[in-house]
């Protein structure tokens, strides 16, 4: 039986599956973002990586970033409740944007939070010769409650940590 590198022989009657990551990771930092606006993969307006039901007391947390010139930002985003401090800046709770961010082009992203004061959270930076400006912002049920700006770089957060 010939095999091709990196495809696993299932047994007959197998469901199929991917092969395996040979280094047991997602590079975040150089992947593109597949959905829209920098949204990870098969991310809605409300982005639940656990894809459990919004819970009954949660929060509506509104993620914005802006610059003065256009440029290619990262930005890191909590999209959904971490189990503890230390599963925080994780993938899975806090994904890598990517994207393009401009005086016409805000970056906005929208996600349901159980505890948005203790884990709303979004930095963006990138570089250009010419100072961008960041700009970002969170808002909680329409409410503004964070707001800096930056040079190259800005971080919003409502966590106390």
């Amino acid at each position: 039986m010939l095999l091709a590198a990196g495809v696993v022989a299932a047994p007959v009657g197998a469901e199929p599956t991917a092969p395996p990551d040979p280094a047991g990771t997602t590079d975040s930092a150089t992947a593109e973002p597949a959905g829209a606006a920098g949204a990870p993969a098969g991310a809605k307006e409300s982005a639940d990586p656990a894809g459990a039901d919004e819970t009954a007391g949660a929060s509506q947390v509104t993620y914005t970033v802006t610059t003065t010139s256009d440029l290619t930002a990262n930005i890191y985003y909590v999209s959904a409740d971490p189990p503890d401090q230390e599963a925080a800046n994780d993938p899975t709770f806090m994904p890598l944007a990517r994207t393009v961010v401009g005086p016409g082009t805000p970056w906005t992203m929208q996600t349901t939070l159980a505890d948005p004061g203790q884990w709303a959270f979004v930095s963006a930076s990138g570089g250009l010769r010419v100072n961008p400006e960041f700009r970002c912002e969170i808002a909680v049920d329409g409410q503004v409650v964070v707001s800096e700006q930056g040079g190259s770089g800005v971080q919003c957060s409502t966590r106390p940590w």
